[in-house]
């Protein structure tokens, strides 16, 4: 397969390559879908009775959205990732349209729960068929972000043609979702655009400066809109019938499985006193059934697959790769940390899914997609040892002599991808 000089694939669009992907990545995601799927109907079987006479009515929807989710991972998995390079602009042109779409569109389409976060067709509560632009937002701002600095690396020290430009483009994507408003999904996004900027080689003082901007904005926002959201996370029983209610009864559940939990399906919470127990506090639910013992082995998947995925960014082939891969990794384990952090009142309440074990088909299959992409980087990995010569090793050590020693060999990787091109 042959690269252009920019690293973008021109010819077809399946992998040609015969090496197997990650496959201790493969195995823990695919077992962490099964695992939510189980934890979802658990969560969920009281409310979907009570709602729509049917226990298995959300487990249904999640069943079909995993179904989706994984044939949709095992074909991407195959494509070739440079020709998501080629297309980044068009995805993230896609992306744009959607976000103003659930903007402009009628509320009885877009509106649940008072964020204008869907795209409904059909009628009920979640119609017939929904998509949540957001989740498949961060997915192509990653690919596009990835795609426009590998281009310009030589610019990032610049602030008017590296920080400038890049916060413009961030700061309008985030602002769309903030509209709706999502505050828990622009704080993602905020995220993952500094992990692959910082990756990317920007200059430390700018990434800082930009961290401390960001840091006051969204002080200021949950000062000026959230106000009774930061009340509730100082003292939750405070407001403990409003906006203290959630995290109290989540509390309730971790305090109330202990260490070996209640056993599956043994949950009191999920009957009517913890809001939506299968979406964004489903964490809570596993605390209560499969006690502390279950929450770390929930902790170590998400550590298993940062360790998996950040090793698949610093052994990536091009550039492009790399930042893809930093990406689509910072994503899932920020997103899944914060989850958490809220589900046991480490930070305010922000209302966000927990990868692969939340309801939400939407959420479900943008990660899946992205773990796909992940997995075909991983084909494609250098399988050589990580220092096999002095050589390298000083190389390595050049690029990385500007950073702190914790981060020296990761960045030089990244940074070593940009001499590398594949063979023509």
């Amino acid at each position: 397969m042959r690269p252009n000089h920019n690293g973008a694939v021109a010819n077809p669009l399946f992998d040609r390559t015969t090496h197997s992907p990650d496959r201790v990545l493969l195995a823990v995601v695919c077992g962490l879908t099964v695992f939510g799927l189980v934890m979802v109907y658990s969560a969920s079987f009281v409310e979907g009775t009570v709602l729509y006479a049917n226990p298995f009515y959300y487990l249904l929807r999640q069943a079909t959205g995993a179904i989706i989710g994984l044939v949709a991972m095992l074909v991407v998995q195959r494509i070739d990732y440079r020709v998501w390079q080629r297309y980044s602009i068009h995805l993230m042109a896609g992306t744009l349209l959607l976000l103003v779409s659930v903007l402009i569109l009628p509320a009885s389409m877009t509106e649940v729960n008072g964020s204008r976060s869907w795209i409904r067709f059909g009628e009920g509560w979640l119609g017939i068929f929904s998509v949540q632009p957001s989740e498949f937002a961060k997915l192509a701002m990653i690919i596009y972000f990835a795609h426009w600095l590998s281009r310009r690396s030589h610019r990032l020290g610049n602030v008017t043609y590296g920080l400038a430009p890049f916060a413009v483009i961030l700061g309008f994507i985030c602002g769309l979702v903030m509209l709706q408003p999502d505050l828990g999904t622009t704080i993602v996004m905020v995220l993952i655009g500094g992990a692959i900027f910082f990756a990317a080689g920007a200059n430390l003082w700018h990434v800082g400066g930009a961290a401390l901007l960001a840091i006051t904005a969204f002080w200021g926002l949950i000062i000026t809109f959230r106000s009774s959201r930061w009340e509730a996370f100082l003292d939750p029983w405070s407001r403990a019938s409003t906006e203290g209610y959630q995290i109290i009864h989540s509390l309730y559940a971790f305090g109330s499985g202990g260490v070996l939990g209640q056993g599956i399906g043994m949950s009191r919470q999920k009957y009517l006193w913890l809001p939506q127990p299968h979406t964004d506090t489903i964490y809570a639910i596993i605390g209560e059934e499969l006690g502390l013992w279950g929450t770390i082995a929930v902790l170590l998947v998400f550590v298993i697959i940062a360790a998996r995925g950040y090793r698949i960014a610093a052994r990536a082939p091009t550039p492009f790769a790399a930042l893809v891969a930093v990406g689509i990794t910072s994503w899932l384990v920020f997103q899944a940390f914060i989850n958490i952090a809220v589900t046991t009142g480490l930070i305010p309440f922000t209302g966000l899914t927990l990868p692969f074990l939340s309801y939400g088909s939407s959420s479900l299959i943008s990660c899946l997609i992205a773990i796909g992409i992940l997995l075909n980087i991983s084909r494609h990995v250098d399988r050589s040892s990580s220092v096999t010569s002095t050589a390298k090793y000083r190389q390595r050590t050049e690029h990385a002599t500007a950073y702190p020693l914790g981060w020296r060999d990761w960045r030089a990787r990244l940074s070593g991808a940009r001499s590398r091109r594949s063979p023509r």
